[in-house]
């Protein structure tokens, strides 16, 4: 059976109560992003043929801005692997079982960051990806894409593109018979406002 598959992450989201985001503690000022404003989807060859896209539809998770100290600002993440939507629902069960992501043993992907440096209103920030039961180091390039007012909320915009390769958290389904792409393109486009 032909599945696709995805390896995001990096920036951030609020989701479901019953999924709740990790802690950041910082004397910055706490972002929480909201999940319906924000957006994780991905990019994967099918069958050394054409691109397919998906989404993540869980994900949840907070940052810190600390003007004063930028080296302090900080940034957590989970995405739902069970969330994950190709618009399939038979290749949505077989991207949830064990020849994929193994939603039952490994519910969340998360990132978490080391370092993060200001570069004028973008950020790079380096963290750890986890994912599959394996870990991976990530340097990613956020860009500001703007920031306003919503609903008497201030709001701020992040957006990051990324490539990983599945082959490195274990997911080797598909790869050899050139079925479906190892390597994702991942694009996380989140909306934050300040937590209260």
């Amino acid at each position: 059976m032909n599945s696709l598959v995805l390896l995001p992450v990096v920036a951030v989201a609020l989701a479901a109560s019953r999924f709740p985001a990790p802690p950041v503690t910082t004397a910055g000022e706490i972002y929480a992003i909201v999940a319906v404003h924000s957006s994780v989807t991905f990019r994967v060859l099918h069958a050394n043929a054409t691109n397919f896209y998906g989404v993540f539809k869980q994900l949840n998770g907070e940052f810190t801005v600390d003007a004063a100290k930028p080296e302090d600002n900080k940034v957590a993440v989970k995405i739902a692997t069970e969330s994950i939507d190709s618009r399939d629902d038979k290749r949505d069960q077989h991207l949830r079982s064990p020849d994929f992501f193994d939603a039952k043993q490994f519910p969340d992907i998360s990132f978490t960051s080391s370092k993060v440096t200001k570069k004028g209103d973008d950020l790079e920030v380096t963290g750890t990806l986890e994912m599959h039961g394996k870990k991976k180091e990530l340097t990613l390039a956020v860009k500001k894409t703007g920031e306003g007012e919503f609903n008497k909320a201030k709001v701020v915009g992040y957006e990051t593109s990324f490539t990983v390769k599945r082959s490195d958290f274990g997911m080797n389904y598909g790869v050899a018979q050139k079925v479906l792409g190892d390597e994702v393109q991942v694009t996380i486009a989140v909306e934050a406002s300040p937590k209260k």
